[in-house]
């Protein structure tokens, strides 16, 4: 290793460019808190909000278990993978991807994201500035700064996240099932178990909404959290507790809230409580922590791509965010029709990537520095391509013929499905004529 390589690897503490070493590695207690950091946020509770207008309470439960059932699978794969391979995404893509092409695949993430990170400063910002009652250009300043502060965390890495965790956690469990507890008391529980939605949502979309809620991290994120487990189970029930019980319990809460108080705009249902100051408080800590984890996931994924410094990209990215929060993208139905293609698009890649690791390579990956790794390989992305087309046809004949609808009317799940059939058909087909 020569004089330059090794200062950037002293410098690299939280292994942007390494797989984490075994004597770094976290407690179970430690990535289960940036985890759930992570998955409890508000718009969540949105969705939950969102998928009452359009469904019975029954229907919402069902939707909530199998979305989150089908989420915790996927979890669980990338999991095992980062904890055993201690790699980040943006690492892992290289395997997939190539050197040069995981520069392409992982600069999607942060785009994604970024879209994420700024819906949720937008929200807290609106939120903030209706409890203030500032309207104009005061509440454009409002979510302007509110993307640029919630960032803050972000530069100092896994630390300072997992701090802000302990901190935030119990606050918003606490007061996520106080807001659904006070709903409940004036609608009444026969009133949310009994409630009729004046708009019509099918089941098939309510699940894959709820796919959509973490489909990205699940498939993505995580790994750049569970590369810093000390081993496999760990990372895996980590995973499932963020997801079987954060997800579930914030979307579920967010739902009884909207049916409680008749309104799917959980910033109006929150300033409608009288509970202003709790309110706050639950805004705050949880979009903090989600959208610090997720400026930390996606300053790695844009480091990988730009080949540059994690920190220069976090500054360039708040900005970039507070500017984009300005247009007011907390609007319901553009969160709606965000996770709606995210529920579409990025199960694919999961699938690709798990065909990679667990298929191809035989949950054996070859040194970084490898001459096994290609600069370019097409394979993944006309997988991917073709796995997308055949999903948008499959929704189509599920739209079509009711009577098919249960069989092809998910997207995630033929998109994870199809990503991964096609990318082992094609990589082998093309290992049998590259040996002929």
């Amino acid at each position: 290793m020569n004089e330059k390589s090794l200062e950037e690897a002293k410098q690299d503490t939280d292994y942007e460019k390494s797989a984490v070493p075994v004597n770094a590695r976290k407690s179970f207690l430690s990535i289960t808190i940036v985890w759930l950091g992570f998955v409890f946020v508000i718009t969540s509770m949105m969705t939950g909000g969102g998928l009452a207008s359009g469904l019975v309470f029954n229907d919402i439960l069902l939707c909530v278990i199998i979305g989150n059932i089908f989420l915790s699978l996927i979890a669980i794969a990338i999991a095992n993978m980062a904890s055993k391979t201690g790699l980040s995404f943006a690492l892992i893509t290289r395997y997939t991807f190539g050197n040069k092409g995981s520069k392409l695949a992982t600069l999607f993430v942060p785009i994604v994201n970024i879209g994420r990170y700024t819906i949720q400063a937008a929200t807290y910002g609106n939120f903030i500035s209706n409890v203030l009652n500032i309207k104009g250009v005061g509440e454009l300043i409002i979510l302007f700064l509110s993307a640029v502060v919630m960032g803050i965390f972000a530069f100092s890495g896994i630390k300072a996240i997992t701090i802000l965790g302990y901190v935030a956690i119990p606050a918003i469990i606490f007061l996520s099932l106080g807001t659904a507890m006070k709903s409940i008391s004036i609608a009444g529980w026969n009133s949310i178990i009994n409630y009729s939605p004046t708009e019509n949502l099918s089941i098939v979309n309510g699940i894959t909404i709820v796919i959509g809620t973490w489909i990205l991290s699940t498939a993505t994120c995580i790994a750049d959290t569970m590369r810093f487990a000390k081993n496999s189970k760990q990372a895996m029930l980590s995973a499932t507790i963020g997801l079987l019980g954060g997800n579930t319990l914030l979307i579920l809460c967010g739902a009884i809230a909207g049916i409680g108080m008749q309104n799917s705009d959980l910033t109006q249902v929150l300033l409608s409580l009288g509970l202003v100051i709790p309110s706050l408080i639950l805004m705050t800590t949880n979009i903090f922590t989600t959208n610090a984890a997720n400026l930390y996931s996606s300053s790695l994924n844009l480091a990988n791509s730009f080949r540059t410094d994690r920190k220069k990209i976090i500054t360039v990215v708040l900005i970039f965010s507070g500017l984009l929060c300005l247009t007011r993208p907390y609007n319901i139905s553009v969160l709606f029709t965000f996770l709606n293609v995210l529920g579409v698009i990025v199960p694919p890649l999961a699938g690709i990537i798990l065909a990679n690791y667990y298929v191809i390579n035989k949950r054996i990956y070859p040194d970084l520095d490898s001459d096994k790794i290609k600069d370019w390989d097409v394979v993944p992305w006309i997988s991917w391509v073709i796995s997308l087309v055949i999903v948008k046809l499959l929704e189509n004949i599920a739209l079509g013929e009711s009577a098919v609808n249960g069989i092809f009317g998910l997207p995630a799940l033929n998109g994870i499905i199809l990503g991964l059939l096609i990318y082992v058909l094609i990589a082998k087909l093309q290992e049998r004529l590259g040996n002929k």
